[in-house]
């Protein structure tokens, strides 16, 4: 059987996970990427066959969990430490 389009991989990734588990990509780099791939996967599946947009779902679908996965792996403060929200 032929591969769908949706699952011919991007930047040399096969799957969502592999950006996750890269281990030279930063954290930025990683969540950049995996927006890139989402937004050219929405661009796509409008345009596949019924077969191939089931495809394009599921994928969507990895790369939002991927992106939280790359999201909450480095928490970052929304506040820089010894700054106050109060005005002096």
């Amino acid at each position: 059987m032929e591969q769908m389009i949706a699952y011919q991989g991007y930047a040399g990734f096969w799957r969502p996970g592999d950006i996750v588990e890269d281990k030279v990509l930063s954290d930025s780099q990683k969540a950049e990427t995996l927006l890139h791939w989402r937004r050219a996967v929405s661009r796509l599946a409008p345009l596949a066959s019924a077969e191939e947009r089931e495809a394009y779902q599921k994928l969507t679908m990895e790369l939002s969990t991927a992106l939280k996965h790359v999201d909450n792996s480095t928490p970052t403060p929304h506040i820089l430490p010894g700054r106050s929200l109060k005005p002096s």
